[in-house]
């Protein structure tokens, strides 16, 4: 009975931790406590240390290569590197100061205000800088998810 009770409450810290992924907070990370919680369940003979350690290196590199895709985006639509830092930078203070909205507009502000400051161009050209940023975040939130989902599935294909 107690085995049931703990496989539904890592479930549904799974399911949470894609959920608060689609919202751009760190549910690869909650996902990860489950999976290593499972496997310290399981003695780490199914969920091996090593699984446990390319996860582990796999959920960095996606918390990573979500704002470097961020960043890419502000890049791509013409932004320099300061639009690019303006991005990463507008995301974080966004995150801190407006929750889960000022993370949406945050890079946008971001980048835009370092082009318009540091890169010294018009508006138009800086806030399409802060348009691709809001791409990048959205596309860095779909490989996030996509990989959180990965991981609950190659989790559950060793389990079950």
């Amino acid at each position: 009975m107690l085995d049931i009770i703990l496989y539904t409450i890592l479930a549904l810290l799974s399911i949470s931790g894609v959920i608060l992924t689609v919202l751009t907070l760190p549910g690869v990370w909650l996902v990860y406590i489950a999976v290593f919680i499972l496997a310290w369940m399981g003695s780490f003979e199914i969920i091996t240390p090593l699984i446990l350690v390319i996860l582990f290196v796999l959920s960095v590199f996606s918390t990573i290569a979500d704002n470097i895709v961020m960043a890419l985006g502000a890049k791509k639509l013409g932004g320099s590197n300061w639009g690019m830092l303006g991005a990463i930078l507008g995301g974080i203070v966004g995150l801190m100061v407006g929750n889960i909205l000022g993370m949406f507009v945050g890079p946008i502000v971001g980048a835009t205000l370092f082009e318009l400051i540091f890169a010294r161009k018009d508006f138009k050209s800086s806030f399409k800088a802060g348009i691709g940023s809001f791409i990048g975040l959205f596309l860095g939130i779909v490989l996030k998810v996509g990989f959180t989902i990965g991981m609950i599935v190659y989790v559950l294909s060793l389990v079950i």
